[in-house]
């Protein structure tokens, strides 16, 4: 009970870190790969939160786990974003 209650000890330290992080993005190119029974294009959206060069693709036929349910097209993916 103490670790699960010391996450709310940490509230005022994550504000700052927040805030700090916030003024700061990834200047890189970024892949946010989710799967389209499930993330899809919201992990996009959430990495365009932290980086503003970023590639948003969507595994066809996935939840969740997509590289164990459709690494074919998952793998596609990452290779045709290394080889840009």
């Amino acid at each position: 009970m103490r670790a699960g209650f010391a996450q709310f000890a940490a509230f005022a330290q994550d504000e700052v870190d927040n805030k700090r992080f916030a003024e700061a993005k990834l200047t890189m190119p970024v892949l946010a790969l989710g799967g389209e029974k499930s993330f899809g294009p919201t992990m996009a959206v959430v990495m365009r939160a932290a980086a503003t060069n970023v590639t948003e693709g969507i595994v066809p036929n996935t939840g969740h786990w997509i590289m164990e349910e459709n690494p074919e097209a998952t793998v596609a993916l990452v290779l045709g974003f290394l080889s840009k």
